[in-house]
Formats: C-alpha cells, structure tokens, sequence
C-alpha cells in the first residue's frame, strides 16, 4: 500500500504548479503587448484590431480579455511600457556630473533606445493624432519630470558657462529630445529625401554620429 504523502509535498507540489502558471501568464502578457505595440504601431489605435492581435500572439480572442478587458487597456499598458522605458534612461545617467555630459548622455540612450525600438516612435505618433488629450496625460506623468529634471541641468550648465544660456531652458530641452526622435518617426520621408534605409545599421550608426553632434552644437555656448 503506497504511503500517503505528506503535507509539505503537496504542498511544495502546488506551489510549484502555481509558479509554472504564474510564469505562463506573464509570458503572454508580454507577448500580447509585444504584438499589440507592432499592431498600433502599424494601423494607429483606431485601426488596430483585437482578433489580429490575439490571432498574432497565438491565443483566443476570449483569452486575450483574459488578460485585459478593452483595447483601451491594452493600448494604455503599451503607452505604460514606452514611458517607463524612457523614465528609465534618466536614471541610468543620474551619476554624470558635468551637466553637458549628462545631458548628451540622456540623447545618446534616448537615441539608441528609439533605434532599437522604432514602433514606439510611430505608435506615439499616431497617438498624438488620434488622441492628443491621452498623450498629453501620459507625458505629464511619466515624461515632464525627465524634461524638468533636464531643463535644470540646462539652467546649471549655463552658471558653469557650459551650456548655452538662452531664454527657455524648457524649450532648449524640448529640441534636444526631438533630434534623435524626428529620424525615426518620419523615417518614410527621411528615407525618401536620402534613399537611406533607415533602420540598416550603417544608417542607425551614421544617425548616431550626427544626432551626438548636433546635440553638443545645440548645447554649446
């Protein structure tokens, strides 16, 4: 007669079972933010398409509400991830004291970031049409603390006569963000004004070097 297992089995049984789930719904929360950001990316919120993006990540439509109830949930949760992402490139810099430094340092990340990640561009874009009043939400909470933080890093590199000393160091921060932007929202038209391939790696390099220039030039005295 088989023993009867005993409690701390079953119950090291269980736990493992609920973190073999647990890790399965994370995998396709992400997964489904990862193909809702190509799909909003490609058609705007407006044309984006709840069956497209449960058919593209491998599940039911039902399945998909599982994890979230409206497209507007799901859209809010890729905006959600965007901007942490760019919270998160102000923290990665927190250590360069020079103000200049820092500054081109939050640009070049910024520029790498967007490169590597080029439907965030066209998805905030698109939003910006769409629905300017949820963008402009969103930035107030996630992004103007980053172009505060940064306009006082214009403000202290100016007093150390490092930084050009204009008017507005808010709009000067504002214009130093959109350089390495602008490339890769409009990359249709960049790339039929150049005949570059944008996104190639040849052509993500040569950005690079000229959105760092242009920064420092911006900044510069």
């Amino acid at each position: 007669m088989p023993k009867p297992l005993r409690k701390s089995k079953l119950k090291g049984a269980r736990t493992k079972r609920t973190k073999r789930a647990t890790g399965a719904i994370s995998d396709t929360y992400d997964q489904i933010l990862a193909v809702a950001e190509q799909e909003f990316a490609n058609s705007g919120y407006n044309g984006a398409s709840l069956e497209v993006i449960a058919r593209r990540t491998g599940i039911r439509k039902a399945s998909l509400f599982y994890h979230f109830n409206s497209k507007r949930k799901i859209f809010d949760a890729v905006v959600r991830r965007i901007f942490d992402q760019f919270v998160s490139i102000g923290r990665e810099t927190a250590h360069i004291e020079n103000p200049k430094e820092h500054l081109l340092a939050i640009i070049v990340r910024l520029h790498d970031f967007i490169a590597s990640h080029p439907n965030h561009a066209r998805l905030l874009m698109h939003r910006v049409l769409e629905d300017p009043a949820s963008v402009r939400s969103s930035a107030e909470l996630f992004i103007k603390p980053l172009v505060i933080a940064m306009a006082q890093l214009v403000i202290r590199g100016a007093e150390m006569g490092i930084i050009r000393n204009g008017d507005s160091p808010v709009g000067l921060t504002l214009v130093a963000l959109a350089i390495p932007i602008l490339p890769y929202s409009f990359a249709p038209v960049v790339e039929a004004c150049t005949g570059l391939e944008v996104l190639s790696p040849d052509s993500i390099a040569g950005i690079r070097v000229e959105v760092l220039r242009r920064a420092d030039l911006l900044l510069s005295p």
